[in-house]
């Protein structure tokens, strides 16, 4: 440590001891105004978790959906005759009570329909309805009755409305839903992306207050049984709970939303947050318990154990750091939010702990034989066994711990990676539930769209292409059940028949109501094919989107036209490749940054120590998903850069503390072993404090967050073994190696 960073630190202890009480003062104003200002925080829309609309991908997907999508609810009526008379035409009164409210621009049900095809007056004759139905072509009759028990009402939201403005109609239409008069036995349920949507915010933000919740009960439980030797064992968690609401101002501040990435990070934060904490608490306690005053206690744990800390959080954010790589925005806002968060955290430690210790006037207990100080007593026996027998056997443990990571480093590409969206969303989320049943009985509910973009879309050229790739598609490939395009449009103008003339084209595309027209065709530069399919996987989608772009590629495409899939069909899809491709760039890059980042901090060979056991923890992530069963999901994708974080921290410790105590050993082994011993304890109990912050991910009702809960424990605990068994291992080697050259440079001489 050099003499000016020890200064530093010197100097904020000086301040501190001096002024406890107006450093605790200015924290606590810092945290009032925290509280006001994360009021400010926002969610993030679930497009822009996945896709960074910022790039061509995510201004093609912006462009189509505010040029052809208009919002859409969708009302599942239950009964057990869905042509009973009365029940139709208390669903026409009702869709006059939607019509009315603001923005909604149609409703479609099958009573519409048929009176349309009765000269605008609803059959009440069965055989009149039953005529008239068979009449109706199956592909538009199953959109409106796909069984003989379920009817959907469909309500249109005007184009260029956002969904942040629907969202608003949501509870009024519910409320019409709720008090429309209907026959006995009748069951209305509302879906559609925006309810669905608008039940998956509500559910985040219940899950995030869960999750905080039950990780610091958990946390204190942990706390108290492995740290409770130490007086005032709770002042951890006063810490942590600042460190995080700080975290939640400064998101605000800087506009960072709420994502699923974001959710995900708080225990992490928690488990980290809370080892700073504990490292700071447990150096003070030991130089209390040598005898030296408050003020000196404090200076030198800030001057030892500040610069460690330190050190290893800025290791820990070098894996962090590594994730900005990926495409993937829900990823990038985990790593905003895990940098800030121990960032704030670590200030919060350094700063609060000396000064609530001098206000407190703290002592370390005295000769108490707790249960907890017999068993770190104990564990400090245990730790000093590992050391020797790890020592004396380092090569082996060594070999055996690197081929084991090599086979999880070759596995680990074969792991599945999911992007389901049922995967993202709780199981038994209402809307959820409500569009499975329609997707059950009338199919996909998501189209496949293809965006065109040209010079002229309404050229005989362009249309005449549209209608034949639309036919070549839908005719080759099993999965697609029908298309919608400005080329079926003309058709439909112009007796099922494409115009063989420029000139008679502009006269049926000047028939066609601009209504109709404006879902296909956007001016002469834009326009879109809406395919529907059948349910598909997110693999089974992927392959129809590689296969049709494929055809389309092939089909002769006019010059001044370019296609593009695009929808939630390909946003999906797209994050899985794009998952792939990024995963072991990040692990890559992160490892390469804490290589160069050790170098350059310690500019000693013991540097690069914590390289192997990070390696080893890195490949046994794998054996154990793969054990397990698990499958990588968009935030367990950086689970690998994620690892060399957390990994960094505890072996960086360790190695802090050893370079500290070799200066006052004459053996190498004895510096290892007091260095665990002193270290370990702290390590130890900070790791399964943290394992039980990351545990609470587990409680999730996300899938995706609760897979990547046991994901991360798993690492915790690996990064443990990693610090208190693989390090002593290599700092053996490293001496053996000190030793042996130093010898024989001595021989030389």
């Amino acid at each position: 440590m050099s003499l000016g960073i020890s200064s530093l630190y010197g100097g904020i202890s000086h301040l501190i001891n001096k002024n406890p009480r107006l450093v605790i003062g200015i924290m606590t104003v810092l945290l009032i105004a925290a509280i006001f200002t994360m009021s400010g925080l926002k969610f993030q829309s679930t497009s822009d978790q996945y896709l960074d609309k910022s790039s061509p991908e995510g201004l093609r997907y912006d462009q189509y959906n505010t040029q052809f999508v208009s919002d859409t609810f969708i009302l599942l009526v239950q009964t057990s005759d869905t042509t009973n008379y009365e029940l139709m035409q208390d669903l026409l009164v009702l869709e006059g009570e939607i019509k009315r409210l603001d923005y909604v621009s149609e409703t479609v049900s099958i009573g519409d329909v048929l009176k349309e095809a009765n000269g605008g007056i609803l059959p009440q004759n069965q055989v009149d309805i039953d005529y008239i139905l068979s009449k109706i072509p199956d592909s538009e009759k199953n959109l409106l009755v796909p069984d003989s028990q379920t009817s959907l009402l469909y309500v249109k939201i005007k184009q260029g409305i956002s969904t942040d403005t629907s969202v608003l109609i949501l509870p009024k239409l519910e409320a019409l839903a709720g008090e429309a008069t209907l026959p006995p036995g009748i069951s209305i349920e509302i879906t559609g992306n925006t309810p669905y949507n608008d039940e998956l915010q509500e559910d985040m933000v219940l899950s995030g207050i869960t999750l905080v919740g039950g990780a610091f009960i958990l946390m204190t439980i942990v706390l108290f049984i492995l740290f409770s030797n130490m007086r005032h064992w709770y002042l951890p968690l006063i810490l942590l709970a600042f460190g995080l609401l700080y975290t939640f101002a400064v998101m605000s501040l800087f506009g960072v939303e709420i994502n699923n990435g974001a959710i995900a990070s708080f225990p992490i934060l928690l488990g980290l947050g809370i080892d700073y904490a504990v490292q700071f608490h447990a150096r003070f306690d030991e130089e209390r318990r040598y005898g030296k005053s408050i003020a000196e206690s404090s200076e030198s744990t800030l001057k030892n154990t500040g610069p460690a800390v330190l050190l290893a959080m800025l290791a820990t954010t070098m894996g962090f750091i590594a994730m900005f790589i990926t495409p993937v925005p829900m990823i990038k806002t985990f790593a905003v939010v895990s940098i800030i968060g121990v960032g704030c955290c670590y200030l919060t430690s350094l700063f609060g702990f000396p000064a609530l210790a001098a206000i407190l006037k703290y002592k370390p207990k005295e000769n108490e034989q707790s249960k907890a100080v017999v068993l770190m007593n104990r564990y400090s026996t245990f730790l000093e066994g590992i050391v020797k027998k790890v020592s004396s056997a380092a090569i082996p443990v060594i070999v055996i711990s690197i081929v084991i990571a090599y086979a999880g480093i070759h596995v680990d590409p074969s792991i599945p990676i999911d992007t389901d969206t049922k995967s993202m969303a709780p199981p038994d989320l209402p809307a959820q539930l409500t569009l499975d049943k329609v997707e059950d009985v009338a199919g996909s509910v998501t189209p496949f769209p293809l965006y065109l973009r040209g010079d002229d879309l309404r050229s005989l050229d362009a249309v005449s292409w549209i209608d034949k790739f639309g036919s070549y598609a839908a005719s080759t490939h099993d999965e697609i059940t029908g298309f919608d395009s400005v080329a079926t449009l003309v058709r439909e103008y112009n007796g099922g028949k494409m115009p063989l003339d420029q000139a008679t084209l502009d006269t049926v595309l000047s028939k066609i109501p601009e209504d109709s027209l404006s879902e296909y065709l956007d001016g002469s530069t834009e326009a879109v094919i809406s395919f529907t399919t059948t349910i598909l996987t997110l693999n089974e989608q992927n392959t129809l989107k590689q296969e049709v772009a494929d055809d389309a590629t092939w089909s002769e495409i006019p010059a001044h036209m370019e296609v593009y899939p695009t929808g939630d069909f390909d946003l999906y899809t797209n994050l899985m490749d794009q998952i792939a491709d990024s995963k072991d760039k990040m692990t890559m890059l992160g490892f390469i940054l804490i290589f160069f980042f050790l170098a350059l901090a310690y500019r000693k060979k013991e540097a690069l120590t914590p390289i192997v056991p990070i390696v080893c923890i890195v490949g046994w992530n794998a054996v154990a998903m793969v054990a397990i069963g698990l499958h990588y999901n968009p935030i367990s994708a950086c689970l690998g850069s994620m690892t060399i974080g957390v990994a960094s921290e505890y072996t960086i410790l360790v190695m802090e503390r050893y370079i500290e105590e070799r200066n006052s050993c004459d053996r190498n082994i004895d510096a290892i072993t007091k260095a665990v011993q002193k270290i370990g304890s702290a390590v130890t109990v900070s790791g399964l404090v943290t394992a039980s912050g990351f545990s609470a991910l587990m409680l999730s009702v996300f899938p995706i967050v609760s897979s990547f809960g046991l994901s991360t424990v798993i690492a915790v605990v690996f990064s443990l073994i990693g610090a208190i068994v693989i390090m002593p291992a290599v700092l053996t080697l490293v001496g053996s190696a000190e030793k042996f050259y130093g010898s024989k440079k001595g021989k030389t001489a």
